[in-house]
């Protein structure tokens, strides 16, 4: 009576099909798809780069005390703050 069991052959060939079956499968959707992978990681990247670029902006974009004080004693050589109302608001600004 003979087994119906697979051979050594068999054995090691379907071996051979399970292992690289899978691997055969990733192969061909990378390859695929690899283009658009590619793709969504650049835009990612920039989309990251931008919202880096805006947050650093939004962090500096107030100038600090320098700034401020500049506009205010722009605006009182125009004449549009009197000299009272200047130092009020500098001592305002610089008790913040």
């Amino acid at each position: 009576m003979k087994d119906s069991m697979l051979g050594g052959w068999g054995r090691a060939g379907w071996l051979i099909f399970v292992i690289l079956v899978p691997f055969l499968g990733v192969f061909v959707y990378v390859i695929a798809r690899g283009r658009g992978m590619g793709e969504r990681e650049l835009k990612r990247a920039q989309r990251n780069e931008e919202e880096f670029r805006s947050y650093v902006r939004q962090s500096a974009g107030s100038g600090g005390q320098a700034e401020e004080l500049s506009r205010l004693a722009d605006l009182k050589n125009r004449g549009e703050i009197t000299e009272v109302e200047f130092e009020q608001a500098k001592a305002k600004f610089l008790t913040t």
